[in-house]
Formats: structure tokens, C-alpha cells, sequence
């Protein structure tokens, strides 16, 4: 997982770059509304990805009604990643838009920031009582 995390943070890092090679092409910044909408998006989803285990963690049962827990483990942590990700989306988003080079950066970092204090948990057993793999 650590490895996922790595290559989460290597595209922010990406984003980063396109922000600064590629100029926004907007003639005007955009409105404050369509502006705090997309920040509150933003922080939104990076509160959701730091939360995924929580929110999401509810392990299914299977057929035979032994709990799978690896899965849903995995499944929440690449969907809380793709969350904070998607904070970075949104700071490209407001760039291209036209919006301030501060609140851009705010979310970049708010995301990088996120990435360094996320943390994926310990991977649940894969093993039922009687040591048997499920």
C-alpha cells in the first residue's frame, strides 16, 4: 500500500508541474461562488479520504457468511487515496479556470500534506481460527 501511496504522491507532484508550465488561459478569474463551491468540494473530499476506513469500512459478508476483510480493506484505502487526489484535481481545475495562484497552492499542499499524514492501517487477517486461508 505504501508503494500506491508513493506513486499517489509522485502525481500531485505531476499536477504540480502542469500548473506551472502551463498557464491559465482564462480572460477572467472566475466567479466567487463557482470559486467557493470548488474549494468546498476540495476540502470536502480530503476530509472523506482522511475518513475512508471509517466511513467505508464496513466489512460485507460473503456467500458462506465468513467476513472477507482483506478486500474491503484495500478498497478503502485506494478509494480514500483517490480522494486527496482528487483535491489536487480540483486545485488543476481552479488554475485553469483562472482562480488565485494562493488557493491553488492551498490545495496542493493541503493534499501533499494529507498523503504524508495518511496512513493505510494494518492489513486485517487472512486467516480464519483455524489457521485455514478464506
Amino acid at each position: 500500500m505504501s508503494i500506491l501511496k508513493y506513486a499517489f504522491i509522485a502525481s500531485v507532484l505531476l499536477f504540480i508541474l502542469v500548473t506551472v508550465w502551463v498557464p491559465s488561459r482564462a480572460p477572467h478569474p472566475p466567479q466567487t461562488v463557482v470559486e467557493l463551491i470548488l474549494i468546498f468540494a476540495a476540502l470536502s473530499n480530503l476530509v472523506l479520504g482522511l475518513n475512508a476506513k471509517r466511513l467505508f469500512g464496513r466489512f460485507p459478508q460473503n456467500s458462506a457468511g465468513r467476513a472477507v476483510p482483506l478486500n474491503p480493506w484495500f478498497a478503502t484505502n485506494i478509494a480514500g487515496l483517490a480522494m486527496i487526489e482528487s483535491t489536487a484535481l480540483f486545485a488543476v481545475v481552479l488554475h485553469m479556470l483562472g482562480s488565485s495562484a494562493k488557493v491553488v497552492g492551498i490545495l496542493f499542499g493541503c493534499a501533499l500534506i494529507a498523503f504524508v499524514v495518511w496512513n493505510p492501517g494494518t492489513p486485517p487477517s487472512t486467516e480464519d481460527a483455524a489457521g485455514r486461508m478464506i
